[in-house]
């Protein structure tokens, strides 16, 4: 958890900010109202490191009048957060919700997120609609515990010797990330971990006993518990596998990490990449690898394989199915990514900033040939090369044209680019194919535009067998 402060015209120009890892900033209330200390209190804050939000207290009148006015007054930069004050009883839960999505409207690249007291969101909520996150204030419980079942961002626990509050992100620089809307480095940490969970083969890797199945795996041993139920031991050796293990509870029971998830806001009902699943009331958890509108799909250890006889308990790592709709599904703990990047997700009010989606699977890297050959290697100042000469050149400019062949051929195999466009050249379609790959594979903002960069060109050549160089 990370601390944070609000200030308002009623604190001082420079108020004491050492330490704090985020400063809200009262702008605006109603039309006619602007903070007279906000400029001074801002500068304060960002010479102190600190992610800045600014917030508006919203009165009843027009919506659209006080979201412009909000915007327009409160000077927001890249990575500023802009949040809506719900407390005045005169603007209805319709109101809220406006006003909420007239400022994302007029400032999207920005996150906003809702602020109110329990009391509120309980009992004048009729939506849960709170844009990017919840602000939730709630005095009568713990730091980082608010008495309430939705996911939140930040938690207002006290109000002395100011307003204080604590965020929901591990560290400084996944806050930060996640305020850009951007990653915080490299490949997300989510599709590594993906990548990492799907790469494990899938067969029994215990031993077997005239008691049964002797628990004793490889996954025991690396948790340090072995001879015991491990399926949530495989989930955190998957984690603590790709550096994670800092995000996830070292435990070996279901309904513990249940409640860890809840007491940190990290628990929901809809099924994201990464997440663990609770099945049964504490009976069995997997790791979510995929969903659609109908169906979850999960990975995990001290499982049987779909349709067999598990002979009184799990042997091995196995793929499953199950429906979303089902009784055996209690919910989900979504971990946090330290940086900053939701997974696919299905939580329409997902607390790490994602965007719903409806289905996201899983497209595993082709497969070698069967004999093997010499690996090719492309190098990315030539791709570079050949996209600055071949796009704005007449149809069929070809550049480096056969390591252009190797990445056209990996696309094609991703199923983002038709067949007839793999020609050496590297041409708008070719262009269009590469964002998209970056896309998939969780590239956002900048990463995910323009000349190809070493982070997607390797990962494209560790799925598609060829070597990356510079």
């Amino acid at each position: 958890m990370l601390n944070g402060i609000d200030v308002s015209g009623y604190q001082p120009a420079t108020p004491d900010v050492s330490g704090k890892a985020f400063v809200f900033i009262k702008a605006t209330e109603g039309t006619s109202y602007v903070n007279p200390r906000r400029a001074a209190q801002t500068a304060v804050a960002r010479a102190a490191g600190a992610v800045v939000g600014f917030y508006h207290f919203g009165r009843p009148g027009s919506v659209q009048a006080q979201a412009q006015y909000f915007v327009d007054q409160c000077d927001a930069v890249d990575g500023d957060v802009l949040a809506i004050d719900w407390e005045d009883a005169g603007v209805s839960c319709a109101d809220k919700d406006a006003l909420l999505k007239a400022v994302k409207k007029l400032r999207p690249a920005h996150k906003v997120v809702l602020y109110c007291g329990r009391d509120f969101w309980l009992n004048r909520d009729k939506t849960s609609y709170c844009e990017d996150g919840l602000w939730i204030a709630d005095y009568s419980h713990a730091a980082g515990s608010p008495a309430i079942e939705h996911p939140w961002l930040f938690h207002q626990h006290t109000d002395h010797p100011v307003d204080q509050s604590v965020a929901n992100f591990p560290t400084v620089a996944a806050l930060k990330a996640w305020a850009k809307g951007t990653p915080a480095s490299g490949v997300p940490q989510w599709t590594t971990l993906l990548e990492h969970v799907m790469s494990i083969p899938e067969k029994v890797y215990e031993k077997w006993t005239s008691a049964g199945w002797d628990n004793h795996t490889k996954f025991g041993v690396e948790y340090g518990e072995d001879g015991v139920s491990w399926c949530v031991i495989f989930d955190w050796d998957m984690f603590h596998d790709c550096g994670l293990d800092s995000v996830v509870p070292k435990t070996d029971n279901v309904n513990a990490f249940t409640s860890w998830a809840k007491a940190r806001g990290q628990w929901s009902l809809y099924p994201s990449v990464g997440a663990w699943v609770n099945f049964n009331n504490g009976a069995h958890t997997e790791i979510v690898v995929g969903f659609d509108a109908t169906n979850v799909y999960t990975k995990g250890g001290n499982s049987i394989a779909a349709g067999a006889v598990d002979n009184g308990q799990g042997n091995g790592v196995w793929s499953h199915s199950h429906a979303r709709t089902s009784a055996a599904v209690v919910g989900y703990f979504a971990p946090h990514f330290p940086d900053g990047v939701c997974p696919p997700t299905a939580d329409p009010h997902d607390p790490r900033g994602g965007t719903a989606v409806t289905s996201y699977r899983y497209t595993p890297p082709a497969k070698p040939p069967a004999t093997p050959a010499a690996t090719p290697t492309v190098h990315l100042s030539k791709l570079v090369a050949a996209r600055t000469k071949d796009l704005p050149a007449a149809t069929g400019h070809k550049t480096n044209s056969a390591e252009v062949l190797i990445i056209e051929e990996a696309l094609h195999a991703e199923g983002l680019l038709a067949k007839a466009y793999v020609d050496g050249s590297w041409g708008t379609k070719t262009d269009d194919a590469y964002h998209a790959f970056r896309i998939k594979m969780g590239f956002t903002g900048k990463d995910a535009t323009g000349a190809p960069g070493p982070s997607s060109l390797k990962l494209l050549a560790k799925r598609h067998n060829f070597k990356a160089a510079a």
